[in-house]
């Protein structure tokens, strides 16, 4: 009778037995990115997809300082910086879905006239744009990010675009917020920073059967909202999803929520001084900010962040920007993975690995495969092969052998995890055991293996079913 009071090491597990990589899954490009959210749903205006395939959000970001590397790092699920200090509010680029669902609230049609408080950069700006508005007024806060701005969007030689699009570019402070507005009003107002309240004062300034869209709430959560202008002094109001945007400063969202037009400004704080590198590595360390969707999903991004211990606290510490890149990366991938958008996620993971190799991104990237495929096993080898310490990836190969039908070759693989100095999960190895011996008629091992699980894992339902069960065949 086989007893496991003292489990092996598995040593004798044949690594070399395991197939090699032959696919390596990376991030897909900013046009393949943008027809998988038509594919699914997300984006159903036609002209909006054609616009944002000549339009990627890569080129309106600060320049990632990592090689070709990150080329498609425009097509991840991440956030990406448009300004040094990604701290001032506005400073981040959100995703393509986050950006398509807004623009499609706003139903924009050709000759609009539209106002956009707080444009995160010119990505949005372009958009619109090329969507067909005849004006655009780009209201930013801060004097040196509109400068800025402005500068880029004369770089790019958009304002040739523009001149030929037939669209007029605005850009002005708050100071100027109301100025020049006709007396049919801004067909179309679009308020990408958090409000405490309704803007009254601004809808007053949209058109008859116009559209705002603008996220009010809370800074612990917004939510954003499509308010219709139907008659005087009447609007309709819509809550949509939330939208975890930063607060526009006190003084300027009173200036857009009173029924008074805007006197007098507070100065501005000088805005801080930042590299490039710095804003990229801290880019996504808030995990749901400028994230739309329902409060189940961002709870669930927050539970994963907060499951991958932080690299870093502050820029340097011998941590380099590549690994914060593949730790983000490797985080969304998890996200996607528990959604069960199989392949992005492990686009997410492969990127990751890419980047800096860790066992973890090799054990997730294998997981999103079925057990019966053999990439799925490469990528189980080749985390071993980065760190054999690493138990997750030994319990995977025996869960996979379980399932093809070879419990003895199991074995050897769930010993191994229960071994593994870095594998916080020995209950899962030690239940597999048990099942794997079970299924080779070794009741009494099986017996031990349930007991040890049940210990590390005492509220599982599923251990208690089993020992129930081994008890009872003992009797």
């Amino acid at each position: 009778m086989e007893r496991d009071w003292n489990v092996q090491d598995g040593s004798d597990c044949d690594l070399n037995s395991l197939p090699l990589v032959r696919t390596w899954p990376c991030l897909a490009p900013h046009a393949e990115a943008v027809e998988r959210l038509v594919l699914m749903g997300a984006i159903e205006d036609d002209e909006l997809r054609d616009v944002l395939l000549r339009t990627p959000r890569g080129v309106h970001a600060l320049p990632l300082p990592i090689g070709h590397d990150g080329d498609n790092i425009e097509g991840s699920a991440l956030r990406m910086p448009w300004w040094s200090d990604v701290d001032a509010p506005n400073s981040l680029l959100p995703g393509i879905y986050e950006t398509a669902q807004v623009i499609q609230m706003l139903e924009i049609e050709r000759g609009d006239s539209v106002m956009m408080v707080a444009p995160r950069g010119n990505w949005w700006t372009e958009i619109l744009m090329q969507l067909g508005v005849s004006r655009l007024r780009v209201v930013e806060i801060d004097d040196s990010r509109r400068a800025e701005l402005q500068r880029r969007w004369s770089e790019l030689r958009l304002d040739i675009v523009a001149d030929a699009c037939g669209c007029q570019i605005e850009w002005c402070g708050v100071e100027d917020l109301y100025r020049g507005t006709s007396e049919d009003g801004w067909d179309k107002i679009l308020v990408t920073g958090g409000l405490p309240r309704v803007p009254v004062g601004l809808l007053m300034r949209l058109s008859f059967d116009g559209i705002a869209v603008a996220a009010i709430g809370e800074s612990t959560g917004t939510v954003l909202q499509t308010i219709t202008r139907q008659a005087e002094g009447e609007f309709q109001a819509q809550w949509l999803a939330i939208w975890n945007v930063d607060m526009i400063q006190d003084e300027v969202a009173q200036s857009l929520c009173d029924l008074a037009p805007f006197v007098e400004m507070l100065d501005q704080d000088e805005p801080k001084t930042t590299s490039v590198k710095a804003a990229w590595m801290h880019a996504n360390d808030e995990p749901t900010r400028d994230r739309l969707g329902p409060a189940a999903l961002l709870d669930m991004i927050e539970e994963v962040w907060g499951e991958v211990e932080a690299t870093t606290e502050s820029e340097g510490i011998g941590v380099s920007l590549r690994e914060v890149l593949a730790q983000d990366l490797f985080r969304m991938g998890n996200v996607l993975q528990r959604l069960g958008i199989l392949r992005v996620a492990a686009e997410h993971h492969g990127s990751s690995f890419q980047l800096s190799p860790s066992p973890e991104a090799a054990c997730f990237l294998g997981m999103t495969f079925s057990e019966d495929e053999e990439d799925g096993l490469a990528w189980q080898r080749l985390a071993i092969e980065t760190n054999p310490n690493y138990g997750g990836s030994w319990n995977e190969i025996g869960e996979a052998l379980l399932q093809r039908g070879q419990p003895e070759m199991a074995i050897k693989w769930f010993r191994g995890a229960i071994n593994s100095v870095n594998y916080c999960e020995r209950g899962a190895a030690w239940a597999n055991l048990a099942r794997a011996h079970l299924e080779m008629g070794r009741t009494t091992s099986a017996l031990f293996a349930a007991q040890e699980a049940a210990a590390l894992m005492p509220d599982e339902e599923e251990l208690d079913e089993l020992l129930e069960q081994l008890t009872d065949g003992l009797a």
